[in-house]
């Protein structure tokens, strides 16, 4: 991001669909860069009534104390956003940090922070075999709540879907010692740089079962992960060129005609859905449905060793899956429309869809991917049609071991 411009288009956006607040990621609170964005994005909010707050990565920050003038500087700030009072923060991890260095660096701030971290890496936090405990919350009276990051998808190697059994007992054992908890909703990672930096979480039906998941639980604070994070894959919004032109190109390569947009289509009952505490998602007002489906155009089976960049399969491949994964939401009185999915120009999959949110996935085959509505007389409601084929060669995707997903809306 290099210009109030781009800050503005992403608040917009972010605003329409229901939206609070940006977590920000903070990285290096002393980069002169990051003073320049965080200027940009403060200036976008405070000019359209947008919020942000922070969200520090302790994955590259040496020790807590390191963000407390950045946290001064910025929590007066009108867009900041508070929680009863208070200046929200949160975490990406704890990093090497122990429990006492961070209730050292909270009581030094000019103000007392909302604080809910994400401390499910923390060796003293105990959370890594399970959620946390009443003991936890005990122990360390300055977390007003918690944040899982690792929830948000199936876990490395899991043969089954996402779950929220852990986020349920993490948020029960919270708000039974006073505290909130937020619960993380995302739909993949994919990340492919370097030999260090070569992974893969799998997606598949991950972003709307962790819709449903929160509309059933009904978290205090629901974070989605992430906005615009184009090196891992998990993007919804803008890719803005300054984001991307790292690493020879690397991202870019990943990103290029790899839209996420579409998921922004789901996003907007979602929200609209939490805020009136209701289990159930519909499209807005007038809008007679809305609907995305995705599939990674990559065959699992690939052969990478030719890839590009020389990196190969990104780690955790195996837990890829060929398939055309579908979401539509119907407004309530739906009845009588048919979800058509075809593959390779073969029809695999033929679905009767109810009001509210559908989801199915069916098989991927070499070929053109399109999705078609039907309704009951007949009459074609929308179409969406993928812009990649899926192939089983990386020709198919130039050269690169691409496992990035193709999202494409149904309109």
């Amino acid at each position: 991001m290099s210009n109030l411009s781009q800050a503005l288009t992403d608040v917009a956006q972010a605003q329409s669909l229901g939206l609070t607040a940006f977590a920000l990621n903070i990285q290096q609170p002393d980069a002169r860069w990051t003073h320049a964005t965080l200027q940009l994005l403060f200036t976008a909010a405070a000019q359209t009534g947008f919020k942000l707050f922070f969200s520090m990565d302790m994955s590259t920050i040496p020790f807590p104390h390191a963000f407390i003038p950045l946290f001064n500087e910025y929590a007066v700030n009108t867009a900041y956003y508070t929680y009863n009072a208070r200046p929200f923060l949160s975490t990406f991890r704890c990093g090497a940090s122990s429990y006492e260095d961070w209730a050292s660096a909270l009581s030094a701030l000019h103000l007392s922070p909302f604080f809910v971290p994400s401390f499910d890496d923390c060796t003293w936090a105990g959370t890594n075999a399970g959620a946390f405990t009443q003991q936890f919350f005990q122990d360390h009276p300055i977390l007003d709540g918690v944040m899982e990051w690792e929830t948000a998808w199936p876990a490395p190697g899991e043969t089954g879907n996402v779950s929220s059994t852990r986020d349920e007992a993490s948020m029960k054992v919270a708000r039974s010692e006073g505290k909130v908890y937020m619960m993380p909703v995302s739909t993949f990672q994919f990340k492919h740089m370097d030999a260090t930096n070569n992974w893969f979480r799998r997606g598949g039906l991950t972003l709307p079962l962790r819709m449903q998941q929160a509309l059933e639980l009904g978290p205090d604070f629901v974070e989605l992960l992430t906005w615009n994070d184009a090196g891992e894959g998990h993007y919804v919004g803008n890719i803005w060129p300054e984001a991307i032109s790292v690493v020879d190109g690397r991202v870019a390569a990943l990103v290029d005609w790899y839209d996420h947009a579409a998921w922004q289509g789901l996003l907007g009952p979602f929200i609209a859905a939490l805020g009136m505490g209701s289990g159930e998602m519909y499209p807005a007002a007038g809008d007679a449905y809305v609907g995305a489906f995705w599939y990674q155009p990559l065959l699992k089976g690939v052969d990478c060793v030719a890839d590009r960049y020389g990196l190969g399969k990104p780690l955790g491949w195996e837990d890829a899956e060929d398939v055309v994964s579908v979401a539509v939401v119907l407004p309530a009185g739906s009845e009588r429309v048919s979800v058509k999915v075809w593959s390779g120009d073969s029809l695999v999959g033929q679905f009767e869809a109810a009001a509210g949110l559908n989801i199915y996935e069916v098989g991927a085959r070499h070929g053109r991917q399109v999705v078609e509505l039907v309704s009951g007389s007949g009459v074609l409601l929308g179409r969406g049609v993928g812009l990649v084929d899926v192939s089983d060669s990386i020709e198919g995707t130039g050269g690169v071991c691409n496992f990035n997903y193709q999202v494409a809306a149904i309109a």
